[in-house]
């Protein structure tokens, strides 16, 4: 049951939801325009000091410039920061200097403003060579110039308050003198996030004294605030609760992480000192998890194991995956942990959830990632430690840059160009490697190598431009606050963007491998084996978008595809992920990290399918690509043990991943006595060596229905790649790819 302050909130975040995949401010209205420029007035006054003071006391003024509102019926405060004519952005998608031009014209010195900044921007280096992509490249080598899913370890924070980060700060200043100008902005950047808390405990005094009938909530909100804001450790799991809040979206909202590990403790302590019941504590976590939701919070994690390898389940954890299951909220994108420890019922707890049409959380095998992360050279106590970010990916718990979804490369286009000698075979447009005419492809394995080439200078490309971003980034971009919660980087006298954390993974995640495998198959079996046409002949019919040759396009349909515990294409799939992850693995990131693959989907699949011509498989142009590491949309025909043994096919061992296998059930099929077979389904998987597996609960009946009468059908979540959306909210083509999903049985 949910409570009536919960209610209230959960109206609010259903008001605000989001059409599907957006901007940072996904979910949310503008924050009206303040009239003030903090960060613009700071930077002028404090020009010719030393850049990482300079920027920091200007994002410090900016941060505690906010004059929040006071929210009714909400435990958790924390509003959005003002809109300003130019601020200076991080987190999850990191600019450097935003202009609102629309902005300019409704403050007094707007145009002396826009004026300068435009200048400032045009006398810095580009980030990279392709900061301004067609939209032909841009659809085959997506890269996001200093896009960064990461997590910090708020647990630092926890036991000492902002204070124990100050003294922590204070220590490492005498041991790396070079540091001192970063060291000093690191500081400023701790007294910009406690003026930010210092101006909502401001707000929520102010509203107690003119507020009767809500003087207590304010007064406690108030309460709270002021002692976070002093710098204190939080006294109770509610200012836990609240402290998380504050830094995370101070911090970008980017991943909440390890929430269960995060406050765990401070709700054990409270419950065991009689001075707090679960159901008050799961009305605190279902009020955090309205904001998470209000703002849009990517990866998080529930469960797992200690860096010494217990399990980390704790109460925490169950309060969590209520909330999950009884808001149906889009976000924060919650994956469960599962290890061999993992306790049954919270395991079948987390199934329950999502037969019930949740969405979350997807689950992920620690028998899988934690070696994975380790032949990549991680510790093993620090690869115990791992969490969710962004859409899917794995990270080190506040211990990791990060780099995920940086890079994202259409694995489909990359066969349509070497077949076109590097040019794009929609526009015409030359952007890949040309490894010859058609002709020179005599046989399978002459064009196996050729791909296989044009995969190397994609990912070359790639890796190199996100070199040089951050190379940009750790010059123009750093990030102060996030290095105070970032291990490594305050011992280093590093920041978090040169260089100061513990790891500096990169991770290209690789859309459409199945697409792409299945075209291979289908060319070697139509082409080579059975002669049915030329290579020529089958590429033209390619260009031809299948017209005039359906009796071809059937045999491609018809040849050997993965998921169907075929050997011929399960192998040609297991090798491409082979041969992209040793690539990768062979490639240091700037600061000396390795490279890594993941196949998660996330949004792609619709959105690149829709600039890739028709492919070897069989697939019309402009239809998705496979959605996910699993078989693609429709081409899996002898059910879900099949599709396990293909999966299992794939080197989990050696990719950092996850590789997600995304499968598709009706409700009839999970619920009541059926549930037990789709826990044993994923048990099944995991025990195969399955990496991550991702459900979704809905059938193409009711998928259609809503089609017809959206207005019956708003409470409908799908799970369409890395996130959720509702149904109705979702464009036309990714809603026909919902639909063409398979429906598997158990």
């Amino acid at each position: 049951m949910l409570t009536e302050r919960v209610r209230y909130l959960m109206n609010e975040v259903n008001a605000d939801a989001s059409v599907y995949e957006g901007t940072a401010f996904q979910g949310q209205p503008l924050p009206a325009y303040t009239g003030e420029e903090p960060f613009h007035d700071t930077w002028m006054a404090n020009e010719g000091k030393p850049f990482d003071i300079r920027l920091a006391l200007s994002q410090a003024a900016w941060r505690s410039s906010v004059r929040p509102a006071a929210e009714p019926h909400q435990l958790i405060a924390g509003s959005l920061l003002p809109q300003s004519i130019i601020h200076y952005a991080t987190g999850v998608f990191t600019w450097d200097f935003i202009l609102n031009e629309e902005l300019v014209p409704l403050h007094p010195k707007g145009q002396e403003i826009a004026s300068y900044w435009k200048e400032y921007l045009a006398n810095r280096p580009p980030r990279g060579k392709y900061e301004n992509p067609s939209d032909a490249f841009y659809h085959t080598f997506q890269i996001f110039h200093m896009s960064c899913h990461s997590t910090m370890d708020f647990s630092m924070v926890m036991e000492g308050g902002i204070n124990g980060l100050r003294d922590k700060v204070r220590k490492h200043m005498p041991l790396h003198p070079e540091s001192a100008d970063w060291y000093e902005a690191v500081l400023i950047a701790l007294e910009g996030a406690c003026g930010y808390m210092r101006a909502h405990a401001d707000a929520y005094e102010a509203a107690a004294a003119a507020e009767s009938a809500l003087r207590d909530d304010y007064s406690a909100i108030a309460a709270i605030c002021r002692n976070l804001a002093d710098g204190n450790a939080p006294a109770s799991f509610r200012e836990a609760c609240q402290l998380f809040w504050f830094l995370f979206y101070l911090n970008g909202h980017d991943s909440p992480g390890r929430i269960d590990r995060y406050l765990g403790p401070a709700l054990k302590r409270d419950l065991e000192a009689g001075i707090l019941t679960m159901e008050a504590a799961q009305e605190i976590c279902d009020c955090l998890y309205c904001k998470m939701a209000k703002q849009v919070a990517y990866g998080s994690t529930l469960g797992g194991q200690t860096p010494d390898g217990e399990d980390s389940t704790n109460e925490m954890t169950l309060l969590c995956l209520s909330s999950i299951r009884r808001l149906k909220l889009l976000s924060p994108r919650t994956a469960l942990r599962v290890h061999n420890s993992t306790p049954p019922e919270l395991f079948r707890e987390a199934v329950r959830t999502c037969a019930e049409g949740a969405t979350y959380p997807t689950f992920i095998n620690d028998e899988a990632v934690i070696p994975s992360m380790v032949s990549r050279g991680s510790s093993p106590e620090d690869a115990r430690d791992y969490t969710f970010c962004g859409c899917g990916q794995v990270v080190h718990n506040g211990k990791a840059f990060g780099g995920h979804e940086e890079l994202v490369l259409n694995a489909p286009k990359l066969l349509n160009l070497t077949l076109h000698r590097g040019h794009d075979e929609l526009t015409g447009e030359a952007m890949g490697l040309d490894t010859g005419s058609i002709s020179m492809f005599r046989t399978y394995k002459d064009l196996e190598f050729a791909l296989l080439r044009q995969i190397t200078h994609a990912l070359a490309l790639m890796t190199e431009e996100i070199r040089l971003a951050r190379q940009w980034g750790a010059r123009y971009i750093p990030d102060f606050l996030r290095s105070a919660l970032v291990h490594g980087c305050v011992e280093n006298g590093k920041d978090f963007r040169r260089g100061g954390a513990k790891y500096h993974a990169g991770m290209i995640d690789v859309v459409g491998v199945t697409t792409l495998s299945d075209s291979l198959a289908a060319i070697r079996k139509v082409v080579f084996e059975d002669r049915l046409c030329s290579l020529q002949e089958l590429s033209d019919a390619m260009d031809a978008n299948w017209k005039g040759h359906e009796k071809l396009r059937q045999a491609c349909i018809h040849a050997p595809k993965f998921g169907n515990d075929d050997d011929a294409a399960d192998s040609l799939n297991a090798m491409l992920v082979h041969y992209i992850s040793d690539d990768l693995f062979r490639r240091d990131t700037l600061f000396g990290g390795h490279w890594g693959i993941d196949i998660n989907g996330w949004s792609g699949a619709v959105e690149l399918g829709a600039y890739t011509g028709a492919t070897a498989d069989g697939r019309f142009c402009g239809e998705p690509i496979a959605d996910c590491a699993g078989p693609a949309q429709g081409r899996d025909q002898n059910g879900a043990t099949a599709v396990l043994h293909s999966m299992a096919k794939l080197p989990f061992h050696e990719t950092h991943g996850p590789l997600v296998l995304s499968m598709k059930f009706t409700p009839q099929t999970v619920l009541g006595e059926n549930l037990e077979k789709l826990c044993d389904l994923i048990r099944t998987y995991f025990s195969m060596g399955g990496m991550q597996f991702q459900p979704t609960v809905v059938s193409a009946e009711d998928l259609k229905a809503a089609q017809k009468a959206p207005e019956k059908w708003r409470d409908l979540i799908v799970r369409v790649g890395g996130f959720s959306a509702r149904f109705v909210d979702l464009l036309p083509a990714w809603q026909e790819d919902m639909i063409r999903r398979t429906e598997n049985g158990l």
